[in-house]
Parts: C-alpha cells; structure tokens; sequence
C-alpha cells in the first residue's frame, strides 16, 4: 500500500455565499479536466446533498463524465474503502429490525428502569430511544462511558436516565455480537479500524487505498466517528480541503451565536488531524460582487447582517426585495409567515423552496410546530 507521508490539509473559511463550495468543485473540474484517470478524487458531503453536487459538476459541458471521482456521504465513503479493503460486506439491522430489537429489550428489562420503567410503553418511546442510542453511538459515547459519566453525578434524576441508557445500550451491543449483525452507526468505527490495520500490517492491496484529493464541505458539525476517520484516511492522501461556513472575522461570540457550533467544529479537526500533516487556512471574503445575492442588494445586506442584529432602518434607500412585517406576538408572526408560505405555495411554487429563518429558535420552535401543524 502506498503511503504518503505529509497530507496537505487547508481549511476553507467563509461566510454562506462567499463561494466555498463553488471553489471546491471548480477544483475538481480542474483535476478531472488535467487527468481523467488516475487516484481516487473523494467530495465528502451530507447524505442529503451528495445527489445535487454530482448534478452542479455535470453541469458544466466540459465535463461530461467521469471515473475518478466519487461524491460521498461519511456512510458510503465507509463502506467503499471496506470494499477497496476486500472486507466481507457488512450484516446491518435495518432501522426497522433496530425498533424491534429494541421494543424487546425493553420489555425484558424493564423492571431493572428507573427513569424510563413508567415511559417505556408509551407511544413512540421506541423510535425515541432508537435515536437517542443512534446519536450516542455516532458520539463514541459507549456503555462503558455513560456508565462511568453517571457515577459522576450519584443519585440524580440524569444519572438515573444515564444509567437506563447505558443498560438498554449494553443489551443491544450484546444481541447484536450474538447474532453476528453491526449497527448503521457502527459504520464508520469498522472502516477506521480497517484502515488503521491495513496501515500497520503494511498490506499489499489490489487496489491501493490512497487517494489524490478529498473535499469535505456543508457540515457544520462533525461527530467523534467522523473525526477519527477522517485522521486515520487523511494520511493516505496529497491534499485535503475542508471547507466551512465559518466567518473568522465575526467578534467572539456567545454560545448562543450562530458561529459558535461550526467555530467549535473546526477548533477539533485542527487539534485531532494535527498529526496528519501541515495545515493552512484560506479565508474566503464576502465579496458583492461574487457572491449569491450579487444581483440583489437588498438579499446581500441582509445576509451580510443576520448575524449581528442588521437594521433595514440603517439603509439609505428603503428595501424593494424584502417586505417588513410587524406582528404583536411570535403567533401572530408564525401566522403570517404560514398564511404566506401557503399562498406562495398555491401559485404554482414548492414546499421545498421555501425556508423560515429566526435568529434563536428556542422562543419560537413550539409556536411555528404548533401553528404550522394547524
């Protein structure tokens, strides 16, 4: 296996619509067009958005095909280097046979439940659990370390609810060793594991595991297991680009600040991928001119102010692209943008083109639920 020492790794920074992700893929435009064939050209993205990248790349008449690259969720990018391993192919229990399992180990130990011995046969405790156990998981939060955060906290109504997770969580690793069957979420712990064996072993491959160029972008978080990943696949490349909505000249902010989360992401990734190889940064600025709002100044203000409390008043010409609205209460607002949404809706538009923006959710997530479920 060739092994390449020193990875290039650059963190991409910008605000949204400064042109992240439009950079990364004129990159790969640029490397299928230099060679077609060669090593592996890897885009890591949300499962969700993986479909629409592979469409903006063939988008462009230039590039009417290819072969080397492979647009990637951290699921799928698992499963295709255990194929390059020449692994068996993993036994997984599907969602559904999870909520089985699951509803059967609830009612086994049940008795042994604290906190949740009252709950357990409530309406969608089931699928609750499932994916409160899937989150924990993908944390690397084992029942080893609940057990071990609870005894922190004695006899507490959270170390009660810890201990009952780290008890239903033990159960299911435990029937899932059994019957020789592996978690979606355990994905990624085998792939890493794989790669850092086939490192140590110094295994002659068929086809090598190295990789020419790895993209990641639209995350604003990553999860232990991703993090562990991407340290130990990263050695085997040339270079790496994260990019991140990030805009490294906002003020430091509280935790409540829309920054904080992706600040903090990317804080992680330059501590644990330090050893994998230099690391630079480049800062793309929110420039008019090139940016998603560029025919419309009245979208680029307010995108430019979100975050920092922008005013309308402050502009010297009232706004034409935006209708400002006042309302008495947060109700009467998610009433209005509902009745809004729904007119927008009927005139021949989609659900899916519309958003609903607040700066903190937390005064108005059970008011739009409510009012947008009626």
């Amino acid at each position: 296996m060739r092994q390449i020492d020193g990875v290039q790794i650059r963190f991409l920074l910008g605000p949204a619509g400064s042109g992240k992700t439009f950079h990364c893929l004129q990159e790969i435009r640029a490397e299928l067009d230099a060679s077609p064939e060669g090593l592996p050209l890897l885009l890591v993205a949300p499962k969700q958005a993986t479909f629409q990248l592979e469409r903006q790349i063939l988008s462009d008449p230039e590039v009417p095909g290819y072969t080397r690259l492979h647009v990637l969720s951290f699921e799928r990018m698992a499963l295709f280097f255990l194929r390059k391993l020449k692994r068996p192919p993993v036994k997984l229990l599907s969602e559904e046979g999870r909520i089985m399992v699951l509803r059967s180990i609830v009612e086994i130990q049940q008795s042994h439940l604290r906190i949740f011995r009252g709950s357990a046969g409530s309406p969608g405790f089931i699928r609750e659990l499932s994916a409160t156990l899937h989150d924990l998981e993908r944390h690397g939060l084992t029942p080893t370390k609940l057990t071990a955060i609870a005894s922190e906290l004695k006899a507490t109504p959270l170390f009660h609810k810890l201990s009952d997770l780290a008890l239903l969580s033990r159960e299911y690793s435990q029937w899932l060793q059994d019957v020789k069957l592996q978690d979606p979420s355990q994905l990624l712990v085998l792939a890493t594991a794989a790669i850092r064996q086939a490192q140590d072993d110094n295994a002659v491959l068929e086809f090598p595991l190295s990789f020419r160029s790895l993209w990641l972008d639209g995350f604003a978080e990553l999860t232990a297991q991703e993090l562990d990943f991407l340290a130990a696949l990263l050695p085997l490349g040339e270079q790496a680009t994260l990019a991140f909505c990030l805009d490294p000249a906002a003020p430091a902010e509280t935790w409540l600040s829309v920054w904080t989360t992706v600040r903090r992401t990317v804080e992680r990734c330059r501590e644990r991928l330090a050893a994998a190889g230099p690391i630079s940064e480049e800062i793309l600025d929110r420039v008019h001119s090139r940016n998603r709002f560029a025919h419309n100044r009245d979208l680029a203000a307010l995108e430019k102010g979100w975050s920092d409390g922008f005013r309308f008043s402050a502009m010297t010409e009232a706004p034409k692209a935006v209708r400002i609205v006042c309302c008495d209460n947060p109700e009467a607002e998610a009433t209005f943008a509902a009745r809004e949404i729904n007119r927008f809706v009927r005139q021949g538009a989609r659900y899916r083109e519309t958003a609903v923006m607040v700066r903190d959710l937390a005064g108005y997530h059970d008011i739009v639920k409510r009012v947008f479920r009626k």
